[in-house]
């Protein structure tokens, strides 16, 4: 990477058009960098970035900033940093969400609740997706986890959960779904296993009932079925969560 490519007048502009608090934080202009090359093609996730000393030069930042704008980043999930081998870009969004959700739910800006319905909206239109790109390759895979939810224990049940949404999400085709998904998974593992063990001791096992409707909603091609499926599994769900 050449300085003449990097020092390029988008660079100045974009960090001059940012807001103004972005300007005075370290991390915010190694942000804007990054961002640039990014748009440039210039970085890919896997890349190296250029060392502490280069991006001090080319952004005009002593040092130790670039040090803890680059150990931000670390933490963000933005960016990995290997001892003795330098910065690499890993574009983590999924570390990057579930820290941001965390950090919301300690600073009680979010609930269990919020997680519950956010999850339900998710599982919704992955089924309607999953039934739209249905294929008969995937017949095998739905067809043997409805043989599990048969098989298993009910004490186990709440470990084949999480597998079970993720799968719907896998077929829905959408990555951003099954991202979203896998982070509310597992920001909410605790309460599923206690949600399901209070449902179980009130209701019976109700849940893989509603289990085995969403997926079989899929085989079927049958959207109200899988809106059903869902919302009856959350509805109990959020009756606990109350």
């Amino acid at each position: 990477m050449k300085n003449a490519d990097i020092m390029d007048p988008g660079i100045t502009d974009t960090a001059e058009a940012a807001p103004e608090q972005c300007k005075d934080k370290a991390y915010g202009k190694v942000i804007l960098y990054v961002k640039d090359r990014i748009k440039a093609g210039d970085i890919k996730v896997g890349d190296k970035l250029p060392t502490e000393r280069e991006l001090s030069e080319m952004l005009n930042l002593s040092r130790n900033s670039v040090r803890e704008a680059l150990r931000t980043l670390d933490n963000m999930g933005l960016i990995s940093c290997r001892q003795g081998s330098g910065n690499y870009l890993t574009g983590d969004l999924q570390g990057i969400m579930e820290e941001s959700m965390s950090v919301m739910f300690m600073l009680k800006q979010i609930d269990d609740i919020d997680l519950s319905q956010l999850r339900r909206a998710l599982d919704k239109q992955a089924i309607i997706l999953a039934i739209n790109n249905f294929s008969e390759a995937n017949r095998a895979e739905i067809e043997d986890m409805l043989v599990r939810i048969e098989e298993c224990e009910k004490t186990k049940a709440a470990f084949l959960d999480k597998e079970i949404h993720m799968l719907i999400s896998k077929q829905a085709g959408n990555k951003l779904i099954e991202l979203i998904n896998d982070s509310l998974s597992k920001m909410m593992e605790k309460f599923i296993s206690m949600a399901r063990r209070i449902v179980v001791e009130n209701e019976g096992d109700v849940l893989s009932m509603f289990h085995r409707d969403m997926l079989l909603s899929i085989l079927e091609k049958d959207e109200e079925k899988g809106r059903r499926s869902v919302d009856r599994h959350y509805d109990i769900i959020d009756r606990y969560l109350k």
